[in-house]
């Protein structure tokens, strides 16, 4: 029934959503006429039955034809609203006027007046502002006969009054001024507001898409311009302004900055590949291309600067490699790139059978740019190429492999005394400083030696094993790590979990098994959720594997996103049988970095609010200290935001104390390893009690991870231990276990392990 009456009203969510104009003023001129017909018939029926008493059978039509229009306007409201509209006006003015005119009590007639004066809001409603000034007017009329007249008009002589005429015009007042009216109202601003509201979230997305791709536009690693048809620079990105050597570039034609060799110099900014010189430097030489153009007839260019490779190309002109200058060095180091090295290499091996060759790694560049901007990474490149190749001898070949990755290769001396003496002095040849726009920075780096005592091994295979190597080097406790022959071989097994993880992730096989955290009587206090891969054969693949292989091979924003998912369908599930327990999920730190990631913990705090309370998210000291201040920053936000923050593996990392006391952390885990010799171990007992005593002091809460027995339990509690979590509590277990044994307990019980 309801749905009914909501479908001839038109107020069904459809309907209210609509924005159309037309849709409104039908549901809008429905309510006034199903209202008043609903509420009036009570009266029609009564005046109705008092006329028939008295004969007055004229009353009676008249009564009878305004309520026959009314159905009339409903009938017309389906198909055809103008004229619906209109029998309404003229009813309101109708009514108003037989009142006037027919009941021969003056006081009572001047009640038609008043009614009268809903027509201008009527006009309003349902016609424009033309008609409802015309209506307006119109109303001057019974405005000024009430004004000066004090008798009924008495028009033909015959009345319509009846004996309860004065209730009855004081509940048509009533009625429709107090109900129908408003109704009418309500409907029209509901639809207002909810289009309102459509329009300032279009509004935000709008806002924030600017800010976006003024972000993007701003810090892209590219010069960039965006220019008039005319060739007006309208804006330019700071590593425009940068190649310019302009501090303001904008509202300077490109004429006035820069110059071109083309014969048809007209509108040069349009072209592709278009060699130019910057008018303020003849010796800076820049390559145009034109992106694209926008939807104001704006055009989107992009400079190179190809100074280096001007310069090479002029010391190559007698060279037969001349014509290969473009393809054999990498633009933005001017380094051999790896295809040029690995000939060059080639060419010197033909002279030279044993050689060494380096990869060489610069460790957190991504969170480098993260921090400053791509603009500080490239500089970062180049500053530490020039430095480096200024160092090296002669003899050695330097080149650029791909991204933060550059190869060395030299012969083997045999004036020393091993191979690892020669890598160690071209390791120290490497910059320990850079200094940088930014600021000077300390790099750290991870190398993989490969050597040939023979010609048994070509360049390639060289290359093929230092990268084998360098998945083995460790910036902080290993640097240095040279080729073995099963390191290839884990590296090609690494490459097939790789793809298999692929496959896991599009068929969604990855899942999360629970752990609960309870007190130390067994009661659960939250869970944490830990990544569990089931293989065909029944093994498992270790979470450890699957971070690795995931942030090696940029995929750790979608594995966290699954993981965040899933956590998210947890607690829905929880809150299903009237539970409320807090989920911790994993995060690997880089997933921070990733900004799709990130952007979906910022809607979660933004979208669904009454989730942070129930999800935690727990960063090991590793994590933290490998990306350093760009993954502070964003733990911050998170934190500004909502998030429960929590340290895991606490004690194992290199954390110092002054870091953690700057972290935004609520909750610091024990590692497991430092209860394995509790309670035998004094050495251990006065840590673990440290640590305890340390959380109290940072007003931190305190999870002792690795409980195993209940000799372990209860010296715990001894120490003061609040929370536990271990085997003898109760194993990882898969989610639809918990929920069977959850479903079991009392609702709104705490379960007991």
């Amino acid at each position: 029934m309801l749905s009914r009456i909501k479908q001839l009203l038109l107020l069904t969510e459809t309907h209210l959503n609509s924005p159309s104009a037309t849709v409104l003023q039908q549901s809008a001129l429905r309510i006034i006429l199903t209202s008043g017909l609903l509420l009036v018939l009570t009266i029609v029926l009564h005046s109705s039955w008092q006329a028939y008493q008295a004969g007055a059978w004229y009353t009676i039509a008249i009564i009878s034809g305004f309520y026959a229009i009314l159905l009339l306007a409903l009938y017309f409201s389906s198909h055809h609203l103008a004229i619906s509209r209109v029998i309404l006006l003229f009813t309101v003015f109708g009514a108003g006027l037989c009142m006037l005119f027919f009941i021969d009590n003056f006081e009572l007639s001047k009640l038609g007046v008043i009614f009268v004066y809903t027509a201008p809001l009527i006009a309003l409603l349902f016609f424009n502002r033309t008609v409802t000034l015309l209506v307006m007017a119109i109303n001057v009329l019974p405005f000024l006969f009430i004004l000066y007249s004090d008798t009924p008009v008495n028009l033909f002589n015959f009345s319509i009054t009846l004996p309860a005429t004065h209730t009855y015009l004081h509940s048509l007042l009533f009625l429709f001024f107090n109900l129908c009216i408003p109704l009418t109202i309500m409907r029209m601003l509901s639809t207002l507001n909810r289009n309102a509201a459509v329009l300032k979230a279009q509004n935000a997305n709008i806002l924030q898409s600017h800010q976006l791709y003024q972000d993007i536009f701003n810090h892209h690693s590219k010069a960039t311009l965006l220019v008039t048809a005319g060739g007006h620079i309208l804006k330019a990105n700071a590593k425009a302004q940068q190649t310019l050597a302009l501090t303001n570039a904008e509202h300077r034609h490109l004429t006035e900055v820069i110059s071109t060799t083309l014969q048809d110099k007209t509108e040069f900014w349009l072209g592709h590949d278009t060699e130019c010189q910057l008018l303020a430097d003849n010796s800076k030489h820049l390559l145009l291309n034109h992106l694209c153009s926008t939807q104001q007839q704006h055009h989107l260019l992009q400079l190179d600067d190809i100074t280096p490779l001007k310069l090479m190309h002029k010391k190559l002109a007698a060279s037969e490699q001349q014509h290969e200058l473009w393809y054999n060095y990498d633009a933005l180091t001017s380094l051999p790139n790896a295809g040029f090295l690995l000939r060059l290499i080639h060419r010197q091996r033909e002279s030279t059978v044993a050689g060494l060759m380096l990869i060489i790694r610069l460790c957190h560049v991504k969170a480098f740019n993260h921090q400053n901007s791509y603009q500080a990474g490239d500089e970062l490149l180049t500053t530490f190429a020039q430095q480096l190749q200024n160092a090296l001898p002669e003899q050695v070949m330097f080149g650029r492999l791909r991204g933060v990755k550059f190869v060395l290769w030299t012969d083997l001396l045999h004036s020393s005394s091993s191979v690892s003496e020669q890598v160690t002095q071209l390791r120290n040849l490497l910059p320990a400083e850079l200094k940088l726009s930014a600021g000077s920075i300390k790099p750290m780096y991870e190398i993989g030696v490969s050597i040939a005592t023979s010609n048994n091994l070509s360049a390639e295979e060289m290359l093929e094993q230092c990268e084998s190597a360098l998945e083995l080097a460790d910036a902080y406790n290993c640097p240095v790590a040279y080729y073995q022959a099963d390191s290839l071989q884990q590296r090609n097994l690494d490459l097939q979990l790789l793809a298999d993880l692929k496959q896991a992730l599009h068929k969604d096989e990855l899942t999360l098994w629970l752990q609960p955290k309870v007190t130390p009587d067994g009661t659960i206090q939250s869970f944490e959720a830990l990544l569990r891969w089931p293989r065909a054969d029944g093994s498992f693949v270790s979470p450890e594997t699957i971070i690795r292989l995931a942030e090696q091979y940029g995929l750790i924003g979608e594995v966290s996103s699954k993981v965040l998912n899933q956590a998210i369908t947890i607690l829905g599930q929880f809150r299903a049988i009237a539970l409320n327990y807090p989920v911790a999920i994993n995060l690997a730190g880089s997933d921070l970095l990733v900004n799709k990631f990130y952007n979906a913990l910022i809607d979660i705090a933004t979208h669904q609010p009454t989730l942070l309370s129930q999800l935690t998210l727990e960063l090991t000291e590793n994590s933290i200290i490998s990306h350093k201040q760009p993954l502070f920053d964003k733990i911050h936000a998170l934190k500004k935001l909502g998030f429960s923050i929590a340290l895991d593996d606490f004690g194992t990392g290199q954390a110092s104390l002054s870091m953690l006391s700057k972290l935004p952390v609520d909750k610091i885990k024990l590692d497991r390893s430092f209860l394995k010799e509790i309670p035998h171990n004094p050495v251990q007992v006065r840590l673990v009690q440290s640590v305890i005593q340390l959380a109290a002091a940072l007003q931190l809460k305190l999870v002792i991870e690795g409980v195993e027995t209940d000799i372990q339990r209860r010296f715990l509690i001894k120490l003061g231990c609040k929370q536990m979590q271990g085997y003898f509590f109760a194993k990882p277990a898969p989610v639809a276990y918990w929920l069977k044994q959850l479903k079991t307990a009392r609702v709104n019980r705490a379960v007991t392990l």
